[in-house]
């Protein structure tokens, strides 16, 4: 729907024979900026991140840890099923951000154009977190990780984050869901094995 109504929001800012017309294509992005950018660049959570340390180390070792990268990515680890979906509307918009201000420096609307090219970093700052921990997840050279320790401990975060959310949570079936599916994963039940208590087998007893 966004990138429907970003379409035509756009089609009216270049078939509009006004210079103020292009700030058509500026309201959507914009507002998602304002609206979506905030929760996902301030970490914002429902639960304390001291309460959900507690939590988490009754479970893990490296509770600490995990709870840093929890609160971190807290948006795009509530919405397993959508945050890609979050991620593409973020990249969408803010390349529609960047041409529209772009477009404001030609027609030398200066003040317009600044504002865009902040709504335009917002946003890609945005679509770098918004579903940060499947994306590097899903990263075959974050996996493999040869040659950059570092890429493969954050792959090991983002695994670890992804079923230790659902701790959390323990009655959100879609959360529940992803946490099994990536537990089952032969590269993830090494580190159940090692610092969640009780390893893979309870994830799945709980999953049942």
């Amino acid at each position: 729907m966004i990138l429907i109504v970003n379409f035509i929001a756009l089609y009216f800012a270049f078939s509009l024979d006004h210079v103020y017309g292009v700030f058509w294509g500026a309201v959507l992005p914009a507002l998602y900026a304002i609206v979506a950018a905030p929760h996902a660049l301030l970490g914002t959570t429902t639960i304390p991140p001291a309460r959900i340390e507690k939590i988490l180390a009754d479970k893990w070792e490296n509770a600490t840890d995990l709870t840093k990268y929890i609160v971190k990515y807290w948006m795009a680890l509530s919405y397993p099923a959508t945050s890609w979906k979050k991620q593409r509307n973020s990249v969408v918009l803010y390349l529609t951000s960047f041409l529209v201000g772009s477009i404001c420096f030609f027609r030398e609307l200066f003040g317009g154009g600044l504002f865009m090219f902040v709504v335009g970093y917002i946003l890609y700052q945005t679509s770098l977190r918004v579903d940060k921990p499947r994306s590097v997840y899903m990263n075959s050279e974050f996996r493999d990780g040869t040659d950059n320790e570092w890429a493969r401990k954050e792959w090991e975060l983002a695994a670890m984050a992804i079923v230790a959310f659902a701790d959390l949570y323990p009655d959100d079936r879609a959360l529940r869901d992803s946490a099994t599916e990536v537990s089952e994963d032969r590269d993830v039940k090494p580190l159940l094995g090692k610092y969640r208590h009780g390893g893979p087998a309870e994830l799945a007893e709980c999953a049942s």
